[in-house]
């Protein structure tokens, strides 16, 4: 007679098959067999991970389902049924919907929480964290829930197969997508700014030039915003440019040089109501830049050279006409005022006694006085 020795470790479970028919359960310990009494088998599970996974013990379950029992905690999903299972108080799985899943309780405890899938799509705040823990290590967990984060100054919009289902404000949630499409499309309502550059647009009086337009816009009504149009920023980028062409088309390049308010409020007046409608708030838009070809550059400098040229001229022109009136008034003044006349000569001989070293008269003091500087001829 053969005996056969058998060890079965703290953490571990033996299932003991006799001629490919199971016998019993080996709990931790030491066993002796006789080897002629037919064909013995054990199969050793290991317990350390809370999830077991052997395909004899899924075929154990099938024909000895209370002996299962006994040492495993048994997840026997339903169609509409998401499992949540805890060991030691924490999350350590979820069990799929039609699926069988065992945990072992012999070194630890564990609990199941069954969640209907069918109706339920929100899991509770307390799952939110542990779940993104364990989707973040887990593929199955992964495709099970889905977990969406809103940040702050942001909103949530929750799609469920489709169908828009609720809006999020800022925070963390999780979803049961086991047996359904779950999307969460996120805006940021703070304020946004949209450019659009290089547009090639014809004034009215035919010339070309390239204009830059900016939007600063934000998010005032989402629901709205995806009622409307697939891609938000695309719409917007649209509408700038149809606005930017129909206003610049409509004016010659006098008009849209000399009037950039009005400019820029008739762009704001074409765009305010189609962006409304699509759940949009601008807070200002006005054309950036305008550029012009080097021709027409190069001919408005001449212009503009010419025009200050002109007023440079009139400008000299009125002063020395006020001059020449200055002038005429003191004449008038001095010719019916000798005394005014006799202080204008005495200021000029001031002026040339600054400027002459020595004066030679013949006359003494008068002839300095008198003749030197005359203005009104001497009576005979």
């Amino acid at each position: 007679m053969v005996i056969k020795t058998e060890k079965i470790a703290d953490y571990e479970l033996g299932l003991l098959y006799r001629d490919r028919a199971f016998q019993k359960v080996l709990e931790p310990g030491v066993y002796r067999m006789l080897r002629g009494q037919g064909q013995i088998e054990v199969v050793k599970l290991d317990l350390r991970a809370p999830l077991v996974k052997a395909p004899e013990l899924q075929a154990l379950y099938l024909t000895h389902p209370q002996v299962v029992q006994t040492y495993f905690l048994v997840a026997d999903m339903g169609d509409g049924e998401l499992g949540v299972v805890y060991a030691n108080g924490k999350l350590a799985g979820l069990v799929a919907p039609r699926s069988v899943a065992f945990y072992g309780k012999l070194l630890r405890p564990v609990s199941l929480e069954v969640i209907d899938a069918a109706t339920e799509i929100a899991l509770p705040e307390r799952l939110v964290a542990p779940l993104a823990r364990l989707a973040a290590q887990d593929l199955v967990s992964k495709s099970l829930v889905a977990i969406a984060e809103v940040v702050s100054d942001h909103v949530g919009l929750l799609y469920v197969d489709g169908v828009l289902q609720s809006r999020l404000t800022p925070g963390r949630y999780a979803f049961v997508k086991a047996l359904r499409n779950i999307q969460v499309v996120t805006f940021d309502l703070r304020l946004q700014t949209l450019e659009v550059t290089g547009q090639e647009v014809l004034t009215k009086d035919r010339i070309g030039l390239r204009a830059n337009i900016t939007a600063v816009y934000r998010v005032a009504d989402p629901l709205k915003a995806v009622a409307l149009t697939a891609d938000l920023k695309d719409f917007l980028y649209k509408e700038l440019q149809f606005a930017l062409r129909q206003v610049v088309g409509t004016r010659t390049l006098e008009e849209l040089l000399g009037d950039k308010l009005g400019i820029n409020q008739a762009i704001a007046n074409l765009l305010l109501p189609k962006l409304g409608e699509a759940g949009l708030e601008v807070s200002s838009v006005g054309v950036k830049d305008v550029i012009l070809p080097g021709d027409v550059r190069e001919l408005m400098n001449r212009v503009i050279e010419a025009e200050k040229t002109a007023q440079a001229n009139v400008i000299k022109r009125r002063e020395e006409t006020a001059a020449t009136r200055s002038l005429l008034n003191t004449a008038k003044l001095m010719e019916d005022n000798p005394i005014l006349l006799r202080l204008k000569e005495l200021e000029a001989l001031e002026k040339v006694s600054e400027k002459v070293g020595n004066v030679v008269v013949g006359n003494g003091m008068d002839g300095v006085l008198e003749d030197l500087v005359r203005i009104r001829p001497r009576k005979a």
